[in-house]
């Protein structure tokens, strides 16, 4: 037997290079559903307008005309909830590592039917194909992210998902402005097609699947060897034990797959509350006002400044202050939390919106206040960043345990969509009705939400993914450590009866 060396915990690492491999590979998704968000943000007077006439490159139109782009940033939402809603099986049946490469799927065949469209019903059905994609992968990425971590460092690897969609947000938004002219828009579409297809192939070959995921499955011999490779060269048998009693426990106290139904009838009035908390931050996600920043950004910016080259280069500069947002946040959420920076982010959003709202409606004719609508927009993305642009990607597999984590990751990832969908839809009639007073209702969504997140939400930073699972379980941390190491710092006394019948008792979840 190899003898490993006790002080080397697993438990005790903060960044395995193969598990931040993997955690990036899983996050490039993010990247896909960012660039989709805002792709049609630079080139939409081009591709709707057709103010030159249409043209023919190589049989495909310069242009798709329609009246409002709206129409297909529905469709992709609706996309999205439809994607969030399959997980609850997808998520079950395939696995977390499995469901993202799905996504990837649907990624490249939304992706090339909408660069390939020769009129808008194409173009929307790519549209709703990429959408169910950003569905799939949205809950799943942060389950597989959260499920092969450590303590230490699951906040800063689940940031990646917005750090990545940011990232997408900001390069269509550079790259848009040089290819919005026909018929070079459409590579446009071609770019997250090719970085889809490229994760793909490294999930397929290059990762593992999570081994909590795996031990509830009864795959113990693989569960094991995915943690010894996520956590190289560490001692993992104290780890591994804790995902086999959290298994045991589930199965001795009759613990079964939770539905959405059940979750709704409150069959367990803790996780019902806890997947309202999951719904409440990721409605934070959309509910406040960032799709119109996104979507929007460029044609409401440029009629309050009266200036669309304006309007483009303070878009730019947002999506910019995204990514700041996004690395502060990676590299204080151990330290800040995830409530603090919740707090801080709607609490920002709150008074970001209010200035936006004063900086336009005051004097408008002047520009007097135009500092103030470029500081507030500019405050309002990075300030969103830090907290409901993260915070939502890990939140749910630390509120919720692994059998509520399908329906309930599913719940808030469905209604992130919904309200993508709902105020992207509305927000033409908004901005048209209330004009330079539309931020108003965000102001006030996002004081609501501040208050919420304030009284409601527990901090998860730090949390073990099975404590309360694990809270009565045969072992106590101290106890389960003196279990497997001997006083002369090898594993021979592990008990290999006790692993025994925990294996046996896992075998039965299949």
């Amino acid at each position: 037997m190899v003898r490993q060396n006790p002080h080397n915990r697993s438990e005790d690492l903060g960044f395995p290079l193969y598990t931040t491999f993997c955690a990036l590979i899983a996050t490039l998704s993010a990247f896909n559903v960012g660039w989709h968000i805002s792709v049609p943000n630079m080139p939409q007077t081009v591709i709707t307008k057709c103010s030159g006439g249409t043209e023919y490159y190589n049989g495909l139109p310069s242009c798709l005309p329609m009246s409002d782009i709206g129409v297909t940033v529905g469709v992709f939402a609706l996309g999205g909830l439809v994607g969030s809603f399959l997980t609850i099986y997808s998520n079950v049946k395939f696995g977390r590592r499995h469901n993202i490469m799905i996504s990837c799927g649907w990624f490249i065949l939304g992706g090339i039917l909408s660069g390939t469209a020769v009129n808008i019903g194409m173009y929307s059905l790519g549209r709703a194909f990429v959408g169910i994609g950003a569905g799939m992968c949205g809950s799943s990425v942060a389950i597989y992210v959260s499920e092969i971590s450590t303590k230490k460092s699951r906040g800063a690897l689940g940031t990646l998902f917005e750090f990545f969609l940011n990232a997408g947000v900001l390069l269509t938004q550079v790259i848009g402005r040089y290819m919005s002219y026909p018929p070079v828009w459409r590579v446009l579409w071609a770019i997250p097609t090719i970085v889809a297809t490229l994760q793909l192939v490294f999930l397929f070959f290059f990762t593992v699947e999570c081994p909590r995921r795996l031990a509830a499955d009864g795959k113990i011999d693989e569960a094991r060897s995915a943690l010894q490779r996520l956590r190289k060269g560490a001692d993992i048998e104290a780890e591994f034990q804790v995902i086999l009693d959290a298994r045991q426990h589930e199965i001795e106290s009759g613990t079964k797959k939770m539905s959405i139904l059940d979750i709704i009838l409150c069959k367990d009035k803790s996780v019902t509350w806890n997947t309202i908390i999951v719904v409440v931050i990721q409605a934070s996600n959309q509910i406040g006002g960032i799709g119109p920043m996104s979507v929007y950004s460029v044609n409401f910016l440029g009629k309050v400044f009266n200036d669309l080259e304006l309007g483009t280069n303070i878009s730019i500069s947002m999506a910019a202050s995204t990514i700041v947002g996004t690395i502060i946040a990676l590299a204080f959420m151990h330290k800040v939390g995830r409530k603090g920076f919740m707090v801080i982010s709607t609490f920002g959003m709150t008074l970001a919106s209010v200035f936006l709202v004063i900086g336009s409606s005051v004097d408008p004719g002047s520009q007097r206040l135009a500092p103030l609508s470029v500081t507030a927009a500019v405050l309002f993305t990075f300030t969103y960043s830090t907290g409901c642009g993260v915070v939502p990607w890990l939140i749910a597999p630390e509120l919720l345990p692994l059998s509520a984590l399908p329906p309930g990751s599913a719940l808030g990832n469905a209604t992130n969509w919904l309200f993508n969908f709902l105020i992207n839809t509305i927000w033409p009639y908004q901005d048209a009705s209330l004009g330079s007073y539309s931020f108003t209702v965000f102001a006030a969504i996002n004081f609501l939400i501040f208050l919420f997140v304030l009284f409601c939400m527990p901090e998860t930073t730090g949390k073990d993914l099975d404590q309360k699972t694990t809270n009565n379980s045969k072992l106590t941390d101290e106890e389960l450590h003196g279990t497997v190491y001997s006083s002369n710092g090898s594993n021979d006394s592990f008990n290999n009866d006790h692993k025994v019948e925990n294996v046996q008792h896992i075998e039965q979840i299949k």
